[in-house]
């Protein structure tokens, strides 16, 4: 008789660790069309280079805004401005990928994704790594701008010390998008 196993707690979180970073991905991926085809309504001759700049303009601007109100909350904000920064990288990628019109579907999307956003945090080859990465991720952004932090303790400094490292991050991310998605060099900054 053939024995089933059963599969582990492991492995289905894993699965629905991967299922909700593709949900994610589809659900930004429907933001970004809706935002790019609104900025091609003003701009029909609008280039994907500046498309690409104009998204991350946008989301630097709210990953500012977001660091700035949750570095105001001192310590407390340290996990809320983790979470958020972590979706608003993962977002800037995918509408970067949409302005280049590059799916980010499937597992070779994920890989990309998940490759812009390590490279970025100096996490190298988390290709196929899956969820277990986000984790990591999500860490790396705790130590640089939460707890490694301790002007965050004080909320007055605190809320221009995150809002600027906030936009240092996201002008960083966008750089390794654009050049990863759009083949271009960037030249200074």
């Amino acid at each position: 008789m053939r024995r089933i196993q059963k599969r582990g707690w492991s492995a289905r979180a894993k699965d629905a660790g991967e299922q909700r970073l593709r949900d994610l991905i589809a659900f930004e991926r429907k933001r970004a069309k809706a935002h790019i085809e609104s900025i091609r309504r003003r701009d029909p001759s609008v280039s994907p280079d500046r498309l690409a700049q104009q998204v991350l303009g946008r989301w630097t601007k709210v990953a500012t805004i977001e660091g700035g109100m949750t570095g105001a909350m001192g310590f407390a904000g340290v996990a809320l401005n983790s979470l958020l920064f972590t979706y608003f990288q993962l977002a800037a990628v995918v509408s970067i990928a949409e302005a280049y019109q590059i799916p980010l579907e499937g597992a070779a999307g994920e890989d990309a994704l998940l490759e812009v956003m390590g490279r970025a945090h100096g996490v190298e080859d988390l290709v196929r790594a899956g969820p277990r990465v986000l984790g990591a991720l999500a860490k790396a952004l705790m130590v640089r701008h939460g707890l490694g932090s301790l002007s965050r303790l004080v909320p007055m400094i605190s809320a221009p010390i995150a809002a600027k490292l906030n936009e240092r991050e996201m002008d960083k991310l966008g750089a390794l998008a654009i050049q990863r998605f759009g083949n271009v060099i960037m030249l200074g900054s």
